[in-house]
């Protein structure tokens, strides 16, 4: 039982009844812990935090508390992208090959920038065994990546990247900057707007990280990991390809040290509110974003069938998650990503709006999430929208 339920923080009156479906999380479908923000044409309107960051210690969520959001890292590695791209560092339809040259053996010097944080490369996996020590070495896996036989004819079809789209963002960003995007990420967004994210986590902080637990009734059969599945979430067996697997990999401080851009960011709410409503409006003379590039990161790059499946996988743009089934978020000009586990973060351009929600209690997988969509559903209703599957 939740004995540290008490919900902190605020909100805009305007827009009391998103704080009231939080609290409701709490008091009727026992969530652990979690965070919840939310920011209008640049001003925050919601601020809420509440519950246990560990249960097993029954630590109280505090204001600064992050937590492990999974593959939320890959929508803030994207925006780093994205922001090189509306400075002119790269087009998105220009090949990878043209600003990372040995990206292109294989049959791969085709694939655009745009094709590739879309999930269109072929290179969902990286042959032979991966270590924590490889891990550290972000440049080298993006060199055995590079090297990489397609698994499909690059740009015709789609397959989630879960791990190694991570290594095409970051040495997109090195290949520009010089930097990691980690590092990158810190110097010119985290340190500058004061964002509570690490991609990678700096020796020495001493910021409190939340645990994330997966009840049971919400963990996914463990796959074999020489299976194709298998070997995209497991890294070639090095973590255990479930939920509770993953989880316990994130919660695991030495891997939340590598710098993994597809998969261990640390986070709170606030920070990633605040960084989408910096991709749409900015507060520091200019948004993250151009209004072109928004443009084209959120047309339609992959949807449908999945390679080798049967079965639907998200609406991506370039980098971008983009409205769908799942993820229904604000609907039409929504983009973002969600998190293993059940954290969201976006922004809804159409709106001025940015949302995030972040959890330590994993919830159903491959729905939309009913805590995160209560909120969700509050804020259509306080702006108006009618958003299908709410």
């Amino acid at each position: 039982m939740n004995t540290v339920s008490s919900v902190h923080g605020w909100v805009d009156p305007a827009f009391s009844s998103c704080l009231d479906a939080f609290r409701e999380n709490f008091a009727a479908d026992a969530e652990l812990g979690a965070a919840c923000a939310i920011y209008r044409h640049g001003e925050p309107i919601l601020d809420a935090w509440g519950g246990i960051a560990a249960a097993g210690q029954n630590t109280p969520w505090t204001e600064d508390t992050v937590v492990p959001v999974f593959s939320i890292t890959k929508g803030v590695a994207a925006l780093c992208v994205l922001s090189l791209v509306s400075d002119g560092r790269f087009g998105l339809n220009q090949p990878v090959a043209r600003h990372w040259p040995s990206f292109g053996a294989h049959g791969k010097d085709r694939i655009s920038i745009a094709g590739a944080l879309g999930h269109r490369a072929g290179v969902p996996t990286i042959t032979g065994p991966i270590t924590l020590e490889d891990l550290a070495h972000p440049q080298e896996m993006s060199a055995r990546l590079a090297a990489e036989n397609p698994l499909f004819e690059p740009g015709t079809a789609h397959y989630y990247h879960a791990v190694t789209v991570g290594w095409i963002t970051t040495e997109l960003v090195r290949r520009a900057t010089g930097q990691q995007v980690g590092e990158w990420f810190r110097k010119n967004l985290a340190e500058p707007l004061g964002l509570n994210i690490q991609i990678g986590r700096k020796a020495g902080d001493e910021t409190p990280i939340a645990v994330v637990e997966v009840p049971p009734r919400h963990d996914t059969p463990a796959l074999d990991s020489l299976s194709f599945p298998g070997t995209v979430l497991s890294l070639n067996g090095l973590f255990v390809p479930s939920m509770s697997g993953l989880a316990a990999a994130m919660n695991d401080p030495s891997v939340q040290r590598l710098e993994l851009a597809g998969a261990n960011g640390m986070a709170d709410a606030r920070s990633l509110a605040k960084l989408y409503s910096e991709a749409l409006i900015g507060t520091r003379g200019e948004a993250l974003l151009s209004s072109a590039c928004i443009g084209e990161a959120t047309t339609v790059v992959s949807e449908g069938e999945q390679w080798g499946t049967e079965l639907s996988g998200p609406t991506w743009g370039a980098g971008l998650m983009l409205p769908w089934d799942v993820q229904p978020m604000l609907g039409p000009g929504s983009f973002g990503h969600d998190g293993a586990g059940g954290s969201l973060a976006f922004a809804h351009a159409p709106s001025g709006v940015s949302f995030a929600y972040v959890r330590n209690r994993a919830g159903q997988p491959n729905v939309a999430d009913p805590l995160v969509y209560r909120v969700v559903k509050a804020l259509a209703d306080c702006l108006g929208l009618h958003v299908p599957k709410l």
